[in-house]
């Protein structure tokens, strides 16, 4: 039987009702796809290939597929069977299952299931944002990390230069949002909320075993991922704006300012337990 926290059972049915149009929304996306380069040179500048990872909210697999196609052994887990059945087809279709597995799991609930130890947690694009404390997610993982471990979770942080800037626009609601560090999502018909997290948060939740290494923004004067038309309509103002984006990325205040944060963590004199 799946473990399926019933807290998170309307974002596993909005997924659900969403996986046939997710893959063409991300595959069609200039900026998501730039912002997912920038996260794959960061893992591999950092994890040696042969490496096993845990992919928490790990969608369709598009992640999981490419890290295993570069030499890592990925297990990815979601609470979403439409997701998930996308992601192990394309397992199957791409020959990769001797390195690349999936199943239906919840990432505050993994010390019941029996998957392994993993020398990198990952998780990309705000997945983990739908829980309101990240320390059940940081430990639920910790008892699966090898000697060592490395954290890369990229989360939506409580401020978005992009967004903020739509208030000389008059929207307000969006440039304001997630200032209380919650708002709420619609998705096919549903809703449910999203918690918004510092860098600082998200290495407390871990405590004292493991230190903040390092932090890097993803779109910080680059649209939202959630805006595809502006990298198709305006191309060559997207491509400048990128080059100075990729500049700003680990500069104070800035990689504190993206769409997303990469979240870096380490274990502490190498140990994890």
């Amino acid at each position: 039987m799946p473990l399926i926290n019933p807290a998170f059972q309307i974002v596993a049915d909005a997924y659900d009702r969403n996986a046939d149009k997710y893959d063409e929304f991300i595959e069609n996306n200039p900026n998501l796809m730039r912002m997912r380069q920038r996260v794959y040179k960061f893992i591999t500048a950092r994890l040696p290939k042969g490496s096993r990872i845990l992919d928490l909210a790990c969608g369709t697999g598009t992640d999981a597929v490419w890290l295993a196609q570069n030499g890592y052994s990925v297990f990815g887990v979601d609470i979403s069977g439409e997701m998930l059945e996308r992601a192990k087809q394309k397992a199957k279709d791409l020959n990769l299952q001797d390195r690349l597995s999936f199943e239906q799991l919840s990432y505050t609930d993994l010390k019941e299931a029996n998957i392994g130890r993993f020398d990198l947690t990952f998780s990309n694009f705000g997945g983990l944002n739908c829980v309101a404390d990240m320390k059940l997610v940081a430990d639920s993982v910790r008892p699966l990390m090898n000697q060592g471990g490395r954290v890369v979770w990229a989360l939506m942080p409580p401020f978005c230069l992009w967004e903020s800037a739509m208030l000389l626009r008059g929207k307000f609601k969006l440039a304001t949002r997630r200032f209380a560090g919650k708002s709420t999502v619609f998705k096919e018909g549903l809703n449910y909320p999203v918690f918004y997290y510092t860098p600082k948060q998200v290495a407390k939740a871990w405590g004292n075993e493991y230190h903040l290494e390092t932090v890097e923004a993803l779109s910080v004067i680059t649209p939202p991922a959630t805006n595809k038309e502006f990298a198709l309509k305006r191309p060559h103002l997207f491509e400048t704006l990128s080059k100075l984006d990729d500049v700003l990325a680990s500069r104070f205040p800035f990689k504190y300012w993206g769409d997303f944060t990469i979240v870096s963590l380490v274990a502490s004199n190498g140990i994890s337990r």
